[in-house]
This record gives structure tokens, sequence and C-alpha cells, in this order.
């Protein structure tokens, strides 16, 4: 979802049952001796935000911290429900595309709604 919607939104993603399969023109992510992976205490998502110049979006802070606390752990609200709307959406989806695709509207609703509480404050 980051990467489509702030990086490159022609972005092409293959799927890999094995990461040694990852062909060498790939840039590989979110895997050891991936291009972008977890970096000291950054998880993937927070990576990527630092490399292309992200850390200043508010949402994008706040979802980052979503992510985090998914991936290894830590305390943020929402992490819960957001854990159990992705369980259902595995569940009901077996086409990375489509849950990619899916999940990107759950992650735009949480932006937004982290932007809309940005500018109230």
């Amino acid at each position: 979802w980051l990467i489509r919607r702030f990086i490159d939104p022609q972005a092409q993603f293959c799927w890999l049952e094995n990461v040694a399969d990852c062909p060498a023109d790939v840039l590989g992510f979110d895997f050891d001796g991936a291009t972008f992976t977890h970096l000291g205490n950054r998880v993937t998502f927070e990576t990527l935000m630092a490399s292309f110049g992200l850390e200043q979006d508010v949402g994008l802070q706040r979802l980052g911290k979503l992510v985090h606390t998914l991936d290894v752990g830590g305390t943020n609200p929402e992490a819960a429900g957001f854990a159990l709307l992705l369980k259902g959406l595995k569940h009901r989806l077996s086409d990375d595309d489509t849950l990619l695709r899916e999940g990107g509207r759950i992650l735009d609703d949480f932006y937004n709604a982290y932007a809309l509480q940005e500018n109230v404050s």
C-alpha cells in the first residue's frame, strides 16, 4: 500500500513462495537480505518511509506505529482491530493482488482518519 500510494503508483509486485527465488533485477522487501527490510528498530514500512522522505507525514507516522506493532510488537490502540480485519481478509481472499488492493482500502481509511484527527487538533 505504502509503495503504490506514496512511492510508485505503477509498482508491480512479484509474490514469492521462497525468497531465494527473488529475481536479481527485482527490488526485494521485507525479508533478510532484501533492499528494503527491517533496519535497526524500524520495520520495513518505517524503513521505506525514511528512504523516500515520508517521515514528516503525520498520517504515515501513525500508520508506521500501527504496522510496527503488528510486525514486532508494541502498543497501539488500533492494532488489535486492524489485525482482526486483516485476518478476515486473508480468510476471504486467496489472491495476493486482491488482498493488497482491499487491504489498501482499509489503510486508506486509517490514513484519512488520522489526517482528520490531525486537522481537528
